[in-house]
């Protein structure tokens, strides 16, 4: 784990990280807009200037000096936001321990910001990027508090750049979950009563945070915790089965957090409790085996659109690096077993940055939100969509390192034969 991890202040979670500024202006002309939230543009204009949308609609103005894109034939799409990644801290997943960056020693490391781990140049990165993903919750995996989950755009050069909010959540780890602890990635199970041990911690941090004053022997660790334990950001339980996902739903309720329900495997078995509790889901991944052999076959393809029938919110995530470039096709699989279309768009751009409350920045086109966009041939979840173009912070994206290889391999004099 790189030192910069364990020595990361909780002020620096809560400040604003400049993205690199956006060379001019930038018009996509004459192209379809599908903004996320209200009709679709048949046809129109969508610009940008210093990371911002700045214009949009069927007559929006193009700015004087800008780089203009014709469109025709295309489609505009808000970028994708992938709610349960290890992006940038895990690399060579397997036999490759040097290339992750995912766990640290002990059961509780809250003061650690996964973002501060994130490489920038990670190559799985581009190949995320280049299918229409431009942001990301990361988060570490190891013991029972592992990390804060922090939100970054994937864009390029530096890690402050990349920076959305280092404090977007606080992870936790329930014992028993599978998410994050062996079944994806984690430490293994703490010796004891590891749920008593988390509900003590949790104590402890309400402690610390109602001491008035100077403290004379500051906790870092317990300084961190002080957002999450008043309700103020929110926490994300993991939970796979049934019994856990109601096992986490009462936690989350005991200790009064405002919490998220991530993985929730099992999720179309709990549909009654988690509706109660209103508690939001990160659900995912989709291309997962049922639990049981008892399981319908297409129980976790189906899951999405059961829980939009509740009326329940979530978001589909990868819970992956590598894996995150196949979001849109985890969206496809629940649009094919019920899911509306454009439930299953909502669930990979507005629908997690409304439970992570970024929804005024990211998740939908819009003026004043942040410009990361997607000019693509036909609609981004179906898998003969060719992705054209990536912008993130209104800065058009480069090619991946498979594009640029595919582009040099079929540069030969044979035409790559």
């Amino acid at each position: 784990m790189r030192t910069t991890l364990i020595f990361a202040a909780a002020a620096l979670s809560a400040a604003a990280f400049a993205q690199a500024p956006q060379p001019k202006p930038v018009a996509i002309v004459d192209v379809r807009i599908v903004p996320g939230v209200g009709p679709v543009i048949p046809n129109g204009t969508i610009a940008f200037e210093n990371g911002k949308i700045t214009a949009l609609g069927a007559h929006a103005a193009v700015p004087k000096g800008a780089t203009v894109v014709a469109g025709r034939g295309m489609s505009v799409y808000p970028g994708m936001l992938d709610a349960d990644t290890t992006l940038g801290i895990a690399e060579v997943t397997g036999a490759a321990p040097g290339t992750l960056d995912t766990n640290e020693l002990g059961n509780f490391n809250p003061q650690l910001l996964a973002s501060i781990g994130v490489n920038p140049a990670s190559d799985i990165i581009g190949t995320v990027r280049a299918n229409g993903v431009t942001t990301a919750l990361v988060a570490m995996r190891g013991g029972l508090i592992p990390s804060q989950a922090s939100v970054v755009d994937l864009g390029i050069y530096t890690n402050d750049e990349m920076s959305v909010r280092r404090s977007a959540a606080l992870w936790i780890n329930l014992p028993g979950s599978g998410g994050g602890r062996g079944g994806r990635g984690g430490a293994a199970p703490a010796a004891g009563n590891p749920m008593q041990e988390l509900g003590d911690y949790l104590d402890a941090a309400r402690r610390y945070a109602a001491v008035q004053g100077p403290i004379a022997d500051p906790n870092p660790a317990l300084a961190a915790m002080t957002p999450y334990v008043s309700g103020k950001l929110p926490v994300i339980l993991t939970a796979s089965s049934a019994a856990d996902i109601r096992a986490a739903i009462r936690f989350g309720q005991q200790q009064h957090l405002k919490f998220i329900l991530a993985g929730a495997r099992d999720a179309w078995q709990a549909i009654p409790e988690i509706k109660a509790a209103g508690v939001p889901v990160l659900y995912g991944p989709l291309t997962a085996m049922p639990a049981s052999e008892n399981d319908p076959y297409d129980a976790i393809y189906t899951t999405p659109s059961e829980l939009a029938k509740a009326g329940i919110p979530f978001a589909i995530v990868s819970g992956s690096a590598a894996d995150s470039r196949n979001l849109p096709y985890n969206a496809a699989l629940a649009e094919a077993y019920g899911l509306a279309p454009e439930d299953a768009l909502k669930a990979i751009t507005l629908a997690p940055a409304q439970i992570l409350g970024l929804d005024s920045e990211l998740g939908s086109l819009a003026v004043g939100k942040r410009a990361n966009v997607i000019l693509a041939s036909g609609d981004p979840i179906d898998p003969r969509t060719q992705i054209k173009s990536v912008y993130i912070d209104g800065q058009l994206m480069p090619p991946s390192k498979h594009q640029r290889l595919y582009q040099q391999w079929m540069a030969r004099p044979d035409g790559g034969h």
